[in-house]
């Protein structure tokens, strides 16, 4: 069964745990102690929008870099030199769509790999770590819908959104361990600590983490888009993409408010829309 699973959102999957180790948040894309607060609330340059960061870019690359290892080290990577020349060649065209557009500074060392496994998936890791699936290439029709796909990943660089998951997820674990202190401190309260933990859990991993998981895909889509048209690709098959994975994953995917993704067929109206308002082209 193929998979549609975001490897740096693998911390949120499911139920929350109070643990703040260096190794139970290394889990998904990067680990680090709990209060680091090297910076705070910033405005993202190319999206306009506030962000909490309490980690800086460099520090959360070298939380990944072990991750990175291990992902190479226990997935074989593809032999096939054509697939990895046309993975490699669109992402050059993309990235430099992003380069162009100012978002990313050119000159910077990328460190791509294609592996050979079925997954419909592809993943950025911080560091300027990318993985591609052969899966996602075989389910991409054209370049055109490759490029979609790594210009997505390319918006999550963009948009920090390692460093603001890793950064919101660290303050609502914070927050809850906080919570369970007080509660067990309280003669009423301790009698319930179980539950109330469990409505605590849901309601950060509902209300605060998926929402803000959610939100970053639709983001990082967007910016995709950004930097296909800079590199001359047709947007109009980022759609297309999505009508594909919509197709392709029917029947497997969770309801939109218990997953890390939006639904596929909300991504692709979300962007007929941009594209649209945009002018990039008439949908």
């Amino acid at each position: 069964m193929t998979k549609l699973i975001d490897i740096d959102s693998a911390i949120f999957e499911g139920a929350p745990r109070v643990n703040l180790s260096r190794r139970a948040i290394i889990s998904g894309i990067a680990a680090g102690t709990v209060f680091p607060f090297i910076s705070g609330c910033e405005t993202n340059p190319a999206t306009g929008r506030s962000q909490l960061l309490l980690f800086g870019d460099q520090e959360v690359a070298s939380m990944a870099a072990s991750a990175w290892t291990d992902m190479k080290a226990q997935t074989p990577v593809t032999a096939n030199s054509r697939l990895k020349n046309r993975v490699l060649h669109v992402w050059e065209k993309t990235l430099h769509g992003a380069e162009q557009k100012g978002d990313i500074a050119a000159g910077q060392s990328w460190d791509v790999a294609v592996f050979d496994t079925d997954d419909v998936n592809a993943f950025v890791m911080p560091g300027n770590r990318v993985g591609v699936y052969r899966g996602i290439t075989e389910l991409t029709e054209n370049d055109d819908q490759l490029s979609s796909v790594l210009g997505h990943e390319t918006g999550h660089v963009v948009g920090r959104h390692a460093a603001e998951r890793l950064s919101v997820t660290t303050l609502a674990q914070t927050g809850l361990a906080v919570g369970q202190i007080a509660i067990a401190q309280s003669d009423t309260l301790s009698k319930y600590g179980g539950e109330i933990g469990a409505l605590g859990g849901a309601a950060m991993q509902f209300g605060v983490i998926l929402p803000y998981s959610r939100n970053h895909e639709l983001e990082a889509d967007k910016l995709g888009v950004d930097y296909m048209h800079n590199a001359g690709y047709d947007v109009r098959q980022s759609v297309r993409l999505w009508e594909l994975m919509d197709a392709q994953s029917k029947g497997q995917r969770p309801p939109e408010f218990m997953s890390t993704h939006p639904d596929p067929a909300r991504r692709a109206q979300e962007l007929v829309k941009y594209i649209n308002y945009k002018g990039y082209a008439l949908m």
